[in-house]
């Protein structure tokens, strides 16, 4: 008898997940794969493994350039683009190749996920909690298992596309991120920096 039909009894004992950090995960949201062009990655993405296009837009500051699609069953993947030569993706990809960037997990408070996470040995990193629609920190590969995981909490429903996002108007470079919104460039806020 194999172990799928073994039922409970198949499951070894102490093997639970920590009670003290699991409960804080809401959900595994996205895997950031970082390509040299997005619009080359869209045939893939979209039309062979069937990905609906969410939002997507340029970060100016970081020198990226993202475009979300949610695939079948809601596992989502962020494709990432440097914008230029001087992008810190431009160098990641020269050194690693394309592919694999980050995980990304959605969690009930990111300030409890860090100090649990240093509570049990794992280095956190770039911790931005300015911004309250996008509160985040990072474990870095040599502590996370050669994985960068992002760690977030956001008051934000971020599995509804946007209703005028295009992924060809992303290609265009028309939409920005600012303050973790997405804003068309005819439409930037009073305020907007680059």
């Amino acid at each position: 008898m194999g172990w799928r039909t073994m039922g409970d009894a198949g499951y070894p004992a102490g093997l639970d997940s920590n009670p003290a950090v699991s409960p804080r995960i809401q959900r595994w949201d996205h895997i950031g794969i970082a390509v040299r062009s997005i619009e080359a990655a869209v045939p893939l993405f979209r039309d062979v493994f069937g990905g609906q296009f969410v939002m997507g837009g340029d970060d100016v500051p970081l020198d990226i350039r993202t475009a979300m699609f949610k695939l079948p069953d809601t596992v989502k993947v962020e494709l990432l683009e440097p914008l230029n030569e001087q992008s810190y993706l431009r160098r990641f990809i020269d050194k690693h190749g394309e592919g694999f960037h980050h995980v990304t997990i959605f969690v009930d408070d990111v300030e409890a996920a860090i100090v649990d996470l240093e509570a049990t040995g794992y280095e956190v990193v770039d911790t931005d909690l300015s911004e309250p629609h996008w509160r985040e920190t990072y474990v870095r590969p040599k502590s996370g298992h050669g994985c960068l995981f992002q760690i977030v909490d956001s008051e934000i429903d971020w599995l509804e596309p946007h209703p005028h996002c295009t992924v060809e108007d992303v290609i265009a470079g028309k939409w920005r991120w600012w303050r973790s919104q997405i804003w068309h460039v005819d439409q930037l806020p009073d305020g907007y920096r680059e």
